[in-house]
């Protein structure tokens, strides 16, 4: 049985105008590599193209994770918590994919809540995370992002919703994620079919619009307003 739950991080509101400039739909299942014995240095990424050949740098607003906790035990777990490190780089964080993977911000989120699952049963939620107006650097636009987490207080699992080939709705997925074991990096996937065997952890990136932009739409909610007067 599924349970839903939802996690906004406290203070975060985002830009009201924000527009969404990589988005994927949850349909391929989960991965959950973090448990209570996983060191703080390991990492778990992901990364994605915002844009194509020539599309102007971008100023990002916030990123949305898709993340799911599982009980694959015979029995009920209790209600925990975790610190979750989220960094946002340059391409790929392992340099491997479409970038350097330079760290462009890193943000820590602590106490992140876990819900009591039944036997077996698994839960979603969504981890924001404000971006605080970093820059893509133009082009194709390619970013990445990666967690880690310390004081796992939790008898489940945890890890990311994953998304297949066909699910994207804005930008562009890559085939592989990416591992760090504590030393270096390296990249994987789910196997060799070209749809179901990516590794894509589903995310919602959103962008500020430029201010030429917002004056637009502030122009036409003028003249709306206008009309219906």
């Amino acid at each position: 049985m599924m349970k839903l739950a939802l996690l906004a991080v406290a203070g975060v509101a985002g830009c009201a105008s924000a527009q969404v400039v990589f988005d994927s739909v949850w349909n391929n299942g989960f991965y959950t590599p973090f448990n209570s014995t996983t060191p703080s240095t390991v990492r778990y990424g992901d990364s994605g193209w915002l844009g194509g050949p020539g599309s102007a740098p971008m100023q990002l607003d916030r990123i949305v994770l898709g993340m799911v906790v599982y009980n694959g035990g015979s029995t009920p777990v209790a209600a925990g918590t975790t610190n979750v490190r989220v960094t946002f780089n340059d391409g790929d964080p392992s340099g491997f994919v479409f970038g350097p993977g330079t760290t462009l911000r890193t943000v820590n989120i602590g106490a992140v809540p876990l819900p009591a699952l039944d036997a077996g049963s698994f839960s979603s939620f969504a981890l924001e995370v404000p971006l605080s107006a970093v820059s893509t650097s133009g082009n194709f636009n390619n970013v990445g992002w990666s967690l880690s987490v310390n004081s796992f207080n939790y008898g489940g699992s945890m890890g990311f919703a994953c998304s297949d080939a066909n699910a994207m709705t804005a930008g562009f997925y890559t085939s592989n994620a990416s591992f760090y074991n504590g030393s270096s990096w390296s990249l994987f996937s789910f196997g060799s079919n070209p749809v179901t065997g990516i590794a894509q952890f589903q995310a919602t990136i959103y962008k500020i619009p430029a201010p030429g932009a917002m004056g637009l739409m502030g122009l036409a909610l003028v003249a709306s307003r206008r009309r219906r007067a």
